[in-house]
C-alpha cells in the first residue's frame, strides 16, 4: 500500500497532506465547539469562556453630575405630587344630542373638548385616539366626548368647564369615572358661559378632594402640572411652567356670553390636549391654581400653549352655582378699552395706565354713579387695573348689590367714585348725550365744507342735516376717506362715521376740524367718533409736525 508522505511548500508543512495532523486539528475544533454549546449556546460569553477570556462589562460608570441630590429631590417631588393629586381628577364622559348640520371647528373650545368617534379597542367610548391625527367628525345620532373634572367636595361636587357639559343630553348625558375605575351618573348643577366654568354632582361620599390654591399669587415661571384625560388617555400628568398671566383670549361663544366674557387666562406650556378640558393645573404644593380650558394650536392638538381659568374666579363661580344654580354677577355697566401711549397723551395722563371708559350704559350702575365717557379707571378697591380684562376679572368676583370704589382720572384730576353694582342687562342703544340747545350747537354753514389732512391721512366733510339724523348727532364731520398705512388708519378709524369732538372741542364743520388738528401738531389728540348705530367711540391720534 502506498502512503503519501508530507512535503514542504516554501518551508511549510501542508496539513492536508498529513492525515494524522488533520485528525488532531478536527478533534481540537470539536472540543472548542462543544465547550461553546455547554457554556453559552453559542453566545459570546461561551466563546470567551472557551478561550479563557474574562466576561465583558456592560455599561459605564455613573456620570459626575452637580447637585445630584437636588435633582433626585425634584424628581421625587414630581412623583409625590402626581400620586397625591391624580385621585382628585375625574374623567367626564358626555353624551350629547344629535349634532347640528355643521360644527364650528374653528372654536377653540370645541377643539379642546375630546369629541366622540366610536369605541376604542377595549370597547370603551374613547372617541378619536391620538394616532388618528384628525378632528372629530360629525356623525348620525348622539355623540360622546371626554373631558375632565376636579373634585371640590367629599360628597361629589365636581368643577369642570361649561363647554364640556353644556350640550349634555337630559337622560344619561353625563357619567364620571374615578381613578379607581368606579363610575357614577352625574347631573349638571349649573353653568357659567361668561367664565366657561360649570359644576356637576355625583352621589358619593368620602371622595378625595383637591386642595384649592390662590391664583392671585401666581408668577410667570412657576412650575405647574396639568392633570386630566387628554385624547381619552386616563389620568395623564404633564409638566411645564406658567408662561404668562392675564391672557385676554377672545374665545367665548357670543350667543352664550355675549360681550361679557371674562377673559383672564393663565397661560402654560405644559402639554394640554383635547380631553384636558376641566382638569386641574397644579402648583408644586399640589394645589389647584387653574382649570384647564383652551389651547392655542394650529392643529387642534398640543403644539403651542394651554390656557386655564384662575382658580380664584372658578371658586367664586362654583360657590354661586352650588348655592343658587346660577351666578349673580355684578356689573358697572360700561364698555371699556385699554390705554396706550397715544391715548394717555390725548387724555393728559403722565403714562399709559388704567382702563378707559368708552361708553356708559343708560340706566347702568356706572351712569348712576356719575361715570362719563373717557374717564380712566385707575384702580378698584385699591387694586390697580391696567388692562381691560383685569378690570373685568376684579368686578366679576363681586355680586350685584356690592359696593366698589373706583379711583378715576378725568380732565387732569383724580378722585374716587363709589359704584353699587347691578345685575347684567342688555346694553341699551346709546344715543347722543349732548343735551345742549340747537342754537348753541348750530353749524356754521359758512365754514369750510371739506378738508383733507395728509399728516394724519383723513378726509372729512361737514355733516348735513340728513347725516345728523342718520348718526343721531347734532354736530360733526363725516369721514369720507382714510388713507392706508396712515395714522388714522393705524389707529382704527374708518369711513362713514362722524367726528363730533376733537381735543375736547366740539367740531362744527370741516374747517374747524382742520384748525383743531393743525393747532395740535406734535401732540396726541382724542377724537369722539359716532358710528351709524349711534354708538360713540374714542380714538387717539398722534398729529405729526409738518
Amino acid at each position: 500500500m502506498l502512503t503519501k508522505r508530507p512535503f514542504r511548500v516554501n518551508g511549510h508543512l501542508r496539513m492536508s497532506d498529513h492525515p494524522r495532523l488533520a485528525a488532531v486539528f478536527l478533534v481540537v475544533l470539536g472540543l472548542v465547539f462543544g465547550a461553546t454549546l455547554v457554556t453559552g449556546f453559542g453566545s459570546w460569553k461561551g466563546m470567551n469562556v472557551a478561550f479563557g477570556a474574562s466576561e465583558p462589562a456592560l455599561g459605564g460608570a455613573l456620570p459626575s453630575l452637580p447637585n445630584d441630590q437636588s435633582l433626585a429631590g425634584l424628581n421625587n417631588s414630581f412623583v409625590a405630587i402626581a400620586k397625591a393629586v391624580q385621585p382628585t381628577i375625574v374623567q367626564i364622559n358626555v353624551k350629547t344630542e344629535a349634532p347640528k348640520a355643521s360644527k364650528n371647528q374653528d372654536n377653540p373650545f370645541e377643539r379642546f373638548f375630546g369629541g366622540g368617534g366610536g369605541d376604542d379597542d377595549n370597547g370603551n367610548g374613547g372617541g378619536d385616539m391620538p394616532f388618528h391625527f384628525q378632528l372629530p367628525q360629525p356623525q348620525q345620532g348622539p355623540e360622546e366626548g371626554i373631558g375632565s373634572g376636579v373634585i371640590i367636595t367629599s360628597d361629589g361636587y365636581i368643577l369642570t368647564n361649561n363647554h364640556v357639559v353644556k350640550d349634555a343630553a337630559k337622560k344619561g348625558g353625563v357619567t364620571v369615572q374615578m381613578t379607581d375605575k368606579r363610575v357614577f351618573d352625574a347631573h349638571v348643577v349649573g353653568t357659567d358661559p361668561t367664565t366657561d366654568i360649570a359644576v356637576i354632582k355625583i352621589d358619593a361620599t368620602n371622595l378625595p378632594v383637591a386642595a384649592l390654591g390662590n391664583s392671585d399669587d401666581l408668577q410667570v415661571g412657576q412650575v405647574v402640572l396639568a392633570v386630566g384625560n387628554p385624547l381619552g388617555l386616563e389620568s395623564t400628568v404633564t409638566q411645564g411652567i406658567v408662561s404668562s398671566l392675564h391672557r385676554p383670549l377672545n374665545i367665548f361663544d357670543e350667543k352664550e356670553a355675549g360681550h361679557y366674557g371674562i377673559a383672564n387666562f393663565i397661560q402654560t406650556d405644559a402639554a394640554i390636549n383635547p380631553g384636558n378640558s376641566g382638569g386641574g393645573l397644579f402648583d408644586i404644593k399640589g394645589e389647584v391654581i387653574g382649570i384647564n380650558s383652551a389651547i392655542a394650536s394650529g392643529t387642534g392638538y398640543f403644539a403651542g400653549y394651554g390656557f386655564a381659568v384662575p382658580i380664584n374666579m372658578a371658586k367664586e363661580v362654583a360657590m354661586d352655582l352650588i348655592k343658587n344654580g346660577k351666578v349673580n354677577r355684578g356689573y358697572i355697566g360700561v364698555q371699556i378699552a385699554n390705554v396706550d401711549q397715544t391715548v394717555a397723551q390725548a387724555l393728559g395722563l403722565d403714562r399709559p395706565r388704567g382702563v378707559r371708559v368708552d361708553q356708559v350704559q343708560k340706566g347702568g350702575a356706572g351712569e348712576e354713579a356719575g361715570l362719563k365717557e373717557n374717564d380712566v379707571i385707575l384702580s378698584v378697591n385699591g387694586q390697580e387695573t391696567n388692562e381691560s380684562n383685569e378690570l373685568q376679572s376684579i368686578i366679576g368676583m363681586h355680586h350685584a348689590g356690592d359696593h366698589v370704589t373706583l379711583h378715576i382720572w378725568r380732565d387732569g384730576k383724580e378722585f374716587d367714585k363709589t359704584v353699587t353694582l347691578k345685575a347684567r342687562t342688555d346694553l341699551a342703544e346709546n344715543t347722543s348725550s349732548d343735551n345742549s340747545s340747537d342754537q348753541e350747537n348750530a353749524q356754521d354753514e359758512s365754514g369750510k365744507q371739506t378738508a383733507t389732512l395728509d399728516n394724519i391721512g383723513i378726509s372729512v366733510r361737514t355733516a348735513t342735516a340728513e347725516d345728523k339724523d342718520h348718526y343721531h348727532v347734532s354736530n360733526g364731520v363725516v369721514i369720507t376717506n382714510v388713507e392706508p398705512a396712515s395714522e388714522a388708519y393705524d389707529r382704527g378709524l374708518g369711513r362713514d362715521a362722524v367726528i363730533t369732538e376733537a381735543a375736547h372741542q366740539k367740531v362744527k364743520d370741516a374747517g374747524s376740524f382742520e384748525q383743531i388738528i393743525k393747532a395740535n401738531e406734535g401732540k396726541a389728540v382724542g377724537l369722539t367718533v359716532v358710528d351709524s348705530k349711534g354708538d360713540s367711540h374714542f380714538y387717539a391720534l398722534r398729529v405729526p409736525s409738518e
